[in-house]
């Protein structure tokens, strides 16, 4: 199955203050900078999608993320996304996948994504993103 996977390293602790902004800089130099953050594994899908912008916060002593993903491409994409969270130690957080959600990204559009930790370990995330066929299977006996 084709698929994308947007590994994004993000310091969720409170006391981390780190986080690339983007106030006053253009959507063009925002993407080029999460750009060293992604890593494709579908580069035809790759070259039609970029993250724009990351925001963190802590909600009840859990990370909350929102990922705005931007469509660099002219049509609607049929997609599903995924988040993972990491502990401090980079080891994934057991049983802590978000099911696969659908998500119809429109030609040059932008979308907020939006996760929260399962736990307070967690502060790092992935971004999983992959492309749903819009043919029809056919299922032989």
């Amino acid at each position: 199955m084709k698929y994308l996977v947007v590994l994004l390293t993000v310091c969720l602790l409170a006391a981390c203050t780190n986080r690339p902004t983007t106030s006053g800089i253009s959507v063009e130099q925002a993407s080029a900078q999460y750009q060293q953050q992604l890593k494709v594994d579908n580069p035809a899908l790759g070259k039609k999608l970029a993250i724009s912008d990351v925001k963190t916060r802590q909600t009840n002593q859990l990370s909350d993320v929102v990922v705005t993903l931007s469509s660099q491409y002219k049509k609607s994409q049929y997609l599903q996304y995924q988040f993972t969270w990491y502990d401090g130690d980079g080891f994934v957080i057991k049983g802590n996948h978000s099911p696969w959600q659908s998500l119809t990204l429109f030609g040059f559009a932008n979308v907020q994504l939006s996760g929260l930790a399962p736990t307070s370990d967690a502060v790092t995330f992935s971004l999983a993103v992959r492309e749903v066929s819009t043919q029809a299977q056919e299922f032989k006996d």
